[in-house]
This record gives structure tokens, C-alpha cells and sequence, in this order.
């Protein structure tokens, strides 16, 4: 049976992608090439705008229908599962845009939802702890997409005003932020995310959400002292080898 290719939505920064592409080859159970499974990485950001900025009402062009466009040609050369490599995509204002498109023109996708996997997630592997601390950008942070995880009994932990903005600038600041830094890691930035962390649980956490997928590229650490770090890529390439071929998913 042909089960189809899974597909990611990437170029939202271009590097979580990739990080998504390598989490879905590191959690296949696979001996030898022919053993991984099929995935399409369709990264294009000059043509989708900025999730944050159309949040907040900078940017007037909702990037909802080019994400959309993608996963449409993408299925048509026969993607069956698909997953955005970004949190604030799944903003409301996106993310329901974005399946609205979907069916109106028929589509038969699946399409993961980042947050909802992460609440399940955690649900199942830390059922003592309910607190989770939300590190994301300010778009997150201000449509509170992550109170969604509250359908799987989890209560949300954020950063204060002040402290979201700093992590806000850890992720886009033009000089020594995540997005104008690929592939390299500034110092003032590692620093930046650690004390967030740090903010989150003395706010309460007892289990810190990386809600953005560029986060993971400056923790990487599946513990802070003993306090879990959730990669939301991780979660997330989990959930697309499930629904695509559960014997293939390594056990966690």
C-alpha cells in the first residue's frame, strides 16, 4: 500500500525545516537508506510572509494562503502528511485560514497541528506535571496559541512583558538574533534564552515548550537541571512518523 510522502512546510526560518527533515530521519526506526521514509522539504520564505508580523498588524498579507498553495502542490505530487515548521504559524488567524484553503479546494491532506501534538505529547510522557512554560515569539506569546494545550489538562506558564520582549529579540534581532545568524549562535542570544527559562520556572513551570522552532537551535538539552525541555520539531516528526508508518517510530 502507498501511503504517501510526508510533506514540510519550511522556509519559516529556513532552518527550522531542516531541523524538522533531520528529526523525522533521527526518530525512523531504519538500518540502511531504503529503510527511511519518503519526505519532501518545500522551502520557499521569500514567498510566504512573516507569521509574526501579520499577528501583530505589521504585515497586511495573510501568509496563510501562500502556505496553503504549497500544500495543495505539494500533495499533487502525492504528499499525504504534512506538518509547518513554525509555531506562530498556528496562530488562529493562520492556522484556520490555512484549512479553510484546504477545503475549499478538496483537499484530502493531513495536516499536524504543532501545538495540539505537543500537548499530547507532554500528557503522555510527564503525566505528574501540568505547569508548561511557553517560550515563543511575541506573536505566540500575545494570541496565547498555546492555551490549546489546555484540551490535554495542561495549564500554560508565560513570561512576563518585559522578559518576552528580550526573548523576542533573541529570535529577531538584526545583529545577534537567531534569524539573521544561520547557522551560528551568538552569545548574547544563548544568554538571553537560558534566563527565560530560568524565568519560566521560577513563574512556576515544570515543563519548558521551546514554541519556536528556531529555540531548539540554542537549547538543545532535553533537561534543564531536572526540569524537561520540550522540542516542538521533535514532537512534531514523531507525530508525522505515527500517522505515516507507526512500526517505523523509535521508542521515546
Amino acid at each position: 500500500m502507498n501511503k504517501g510522502i510526508i510533506g514540510i512546510v519550511g522556509g519559516m526560518g529556513p532552518d527550522a525545516g531542516i531541523a524538522l527533515s533531520k528529526n523525522i530521519i533521527s526518530q525512523t526506526i531504519a538500518k540502511k537508506d531504503q529503510e527511511h521514509l519518503p519526505q519532501i522539504l518545500y522551502s520557499v520564505p521569500e514567498s510566504i510572509p512573516d507569521r509574526t508580523e501579520y499577528i501583530m498588524g505589521n504585515e497586511k498579507t495573510n501568509p496563510a494562503y501562500r502556505i496553503a498553495q504549497i500544500l495543495i502542490e505539494m500533495e499533487s505530487i502525492g504528499v499525504r502528511y504534512a506538518a509547518l515548521a513554525c509555531n506562530s504559524a498556528h496562530a488562529p488567524q493562520i492556522f484556520d485560514v490555512i484549512m479553510s484553503e484546504l477545503n475549499d479546494n478538496y483537499s484530502r491532506i493531513k495536516l499536524l497541528h504543532m501545538i495540539r501534538e505537543t500537548g499530547i505529547f507532554i500528557k503522555n510522557q510527564f503525566p505528574g506535571k501540568k505547569k508548561v512554560g511557553i517560550l515563543g515569539t511575541t506573536g505566540t506569546f500575545h494570541t496565547r496559541q498555546y492555551d490549546i494545550i489546555n484540551e490535554s489538562g495542561l495549564d500554560t506558564v508565560y513570561l512576563s512583558e518585559a522578559d518576552q520582549r528580550s526573548l523576542h529579540s533573541a529570535i529577531y534581532h538584526p545583529s545577534f538574533g537567531i534569524k539573521s545568524n544561520a547557522g551560528k549562535i551568538t552569545e548574547e542570544t544563548g544568554t538571553i534564552v537560558n534566563n527565560s527559562i530560568i524565568s519560566l520556572i521560577d513563574r512556576g513551570a515544570q515543563v519548558i515548550v521551546l514554541g519556536c522552532t528556531e529555540l531548539p537551535l540554542v537549547f538543545s538539552d532535553p533537561l534543564y537541571n531536572d526540569v524537561p525541555v520540550i522540542d516542538t520539531s521533535l514532537v512534531t516528526a514523531r507525530a508525522l512518523i505515527k500517522a505515516h508508518t507507526p512500526e517505523k517510530l523509535k521508542p521515546w
